[in-house]
C-alpha cells in the first residue's frame, strides 16, 4: 500500500524456517526478498531458502569497517542466476566500478546518500549513465 517493492531479510536475525516463511510471506504480498548475508555459512542458508536475490554486506557489522574484497570473495558462493547485491559502504562511481567488474549485479546505497546534504547530486553521481 505505501509503495514498497522488496523486504530486506537478514540472515543473521533469522533462522532457516523464519526465513522461508517471511520469503514466503513477501512472495503472496508480491514483494521481492533481498536476503542479507555475511558469511559462507548465511550465503548457503540464503541459497538452500531460495533467495533469488542475496546481498552481501561489505560492513563488518562487529567493527563498522568497510571491505569490498573480503567480500566480494562470497561472489562465488552465489549461483549465476542469482541477482547479487553488493550492499553499504559504496561512495564513488569506483567502489561501483570495482564492484561492477566482480559480477555485482546491483548495489544498495545508503549511509552515503542519508549523510549526503545534497541527496540529488550523490545520486546523480553515482548514478550508471554518470559514468
Amino acid at each position: 500500500m505505501l509503495g514498497a517493492s522488496a523486504v530486506l531479510l537478514i540472515c543473521s536475525l533469522l533462522d532457516m524456517e523464519q526465513l522461508k516463511r517471511y520469503m514466503g510471506i513477501c512472495g503472496r504480498l508480491g514483494l521481492s526478498s533481498l536476503v542479507e548475508a555475511h558469511t559462507d555459512r548465511e550465503v548457503a542458508m540464503a541459497a538452500e531458502a531460495g533467495a533469488h536475490i542475496i546481498g552481501i554486506n561489505n560492513r563488518n557489522l562487529g567493527t563498522f569497517e568497510v571491505d569490498f574484497t573480503k567480500r566480494l570473495r562470497l561472489r562465488k558462493l552465489v549461483d549465476r542466476g542469482t541477482i547479487f547485491v553488493a550492499e553499504s559502504g559504496i561512495r564513488t562511481p569506483e567502489d561501483i566500478e570495482l564492484l561492477a567488474e566482480n559480477q555485482v549485479d546491483a548495489v544498495l546505497v545508503g549511509e552515503t546518500l542519508m549523510r549526503a546534504p545534497d541527496k540529488r547530486g550523490v545520486s546523480e553521481n553515482l548514478s550508471p549513465g554518470r559514468w
